[in-house]
């Protein structure tokens, strides 16, 4: 009896890799040990735009990176912490597959420097946050210096006594045997013996968790909001109203933190960037600004001339054409704007101390000198009787001493023959020679 041959078994399909595993959130000592910082790179899940700083942040604490983008930026803005953090993450934290960044350290060394960075980003922060908080740059930097040598100071000497020693062969002969290798370990499979079925659909693990909490942010921000307005409608306090863009932007950003460790909240930082971009706006008290207001002066004694004049939004003229400069006696003139511009037309033959100062935004025309700029200035000239133009500083023996000062806007304090005055001079008020 011939026993025929059994057949082969079919062959077993390899199973797929699976998409992706399953994130484990990194423990406290973990996130403690800056020195395993990487700086990401164009191939990272992450993604780089510039050295890669953001993604290996948002990588090592296990959040959004797009959040630690806008938090990096807006952090430049409050006493620069933004920017002290990202260049010390970018000289010292080396990029994927790298031991050593631009300035190469060990991991003690790297992880100490990186808590001091962001030491000193935390008190630049402060300071800006509380007022001007005089900060010591000088000995931070003295002690971020003594920190390098000190945590860093055995590799140093190992660099400059050179490699470590070679291999002396036994007076036998033989060389030394070197330490075995470490056995490769391989990870266990990811389903249980018996349970994998090539027919099944793939599942893939680790999808982007919803925007749990944009709902809920909405609703705590619609209540905060509810509350201040009771409280203004009721007279229990004085609200001012850039106590509601604050408000929305304290309860997006505390749902953003949120959102990095406990589900995405989804489309709040759009919202946040809404309320920064509203809270100095609302920061002008509105209700005391006359706009579109205009007033002109023209006095022909100095007695009709008051020592100061403020206006909150408009233009204001004050011709001092038809005053006799003999009398002006050094007089003192303040005269102030928030948003608007002031003119300001002195006799030819008056010595005039002017002093123009824009707090924010504008342009100063002082005689024959013109300035603008972004973030406030002062331009102070002295013009003398007789002469023409302006000399720079501040005469004390003049017959006027002129101070304008605005907010935002234009000052412009010209002779009575400058052409640019023709239009603001009052034809009645002309003295006659």
């Amino acid at each position: 009896m011939t026993i025929p041959p059994e057949a082969p078994l079919p062959p077993t399909p390899e199973p797929p890799s699976p998409v992706s595993e399953a994130r484990t959130r990194p423990s406290g000592e973990q996130l403690r040990n800056l020195s395993a910082l990487r700086r990401t790179t164009q191939a990272s899940p992450e993604g780089r735009h510039i050295a890669g700083v953001a993604g290996g942040i948002a990588r090592h604490f296990d959040v959004d990176p797009l959040l630690v983008r806008v938090m990096l930026v807006v952090a430049v803005f409050f006493g620069g912490s933004g920017g002290i953090v990202y260049v010390a993450a970018w000289l010292l934290v080396p990029e994927d597959g790298a031991e050593d960044g631009l300035i190469p350290v060990g991991p003690p060394a790297r992880n100490l420097l990186l808590w001091i960075a962001g030491g000193i980003a935390t008190i630049s922060l402060l300071s800006d946050a509380f007022g001007d908080t005089s900060v010591p740059w000088f000995w931070l930097a003295v002690l971020a210096v003594v920190a390098l040598w000190y945590a860093n100071r055995g590799k140093w000497g190992r660099r400059k006594q050179g490699g470590p020693p070679p291999v002396v062969p036994t007076p036998t002969g033989d060389v030394p045997a070197r330490a075995p290798a470490a056995p490769t370990r391989y990870l266990p499979a990811p389903w249980a013996p018996g349970t994998y079925d090539p027919h099944a659909p793939i599942r893939p693990v680790g999808r982007r968790r919803p925007p749990l909490l944009f709902g809920r942010a909405i609703a705590v921000a619609a209540l905060v909001v509810g509350v201040l307005g009771l409280v203004d409608v009721a007279d229990w306090m004085s609200v001012p109203t850039s106590a509601y863009p604050a408000a929305l932007l304290a309860v997006f950003g505390g749902f953003l933190v949120l959102g990095a460790f406990w589900g995405r909240a989804g489309g709040l930082i759009f919202l946040g960037l809404v309320s920064l971009a509203a809270l100095p706006l609302t920061m002008i008290d509105m209700s005391n600004l006359e706009t579109g207001s205009s007033i002109e002066i023209h006095p022909r004694s100095v007695a009709a001339l008051e020592s100061s004049y403020v206006v909150d939004a408009g233009a204001i003229v004050v011709d001092l054409s038809a005053i006799d400069p003999k009398t002006l006696d050094g007089r003192d003139l303040d005269i102030t704007s928030s948003f608007g511009e002031i003119t300001v037309i002195v006799p030819d033959d008056a010595t005039v101390a002017a002093e123009a100062t824009l707090g924010a935004l504008g342009e100063a025309q002082v005689f024959d000198e013109t300035r603008s700029d972004l973030g406030g200035f002062a331009l102070a000239r002295t013009h003398v009787a007789g002469e023409e133009g302006s000399e720079p500083g501040l005469a004390d023996d003049a017959d006027l001493h002129l101070t304008a000062t605005a907010d935002l806007g234009a000052i412009n304090v010209y002779e009575e023959s400058d052409p640019r005055a023709v239009r603001f001079v009052g034809t009645a008020g002309r003295r006659t020679p």
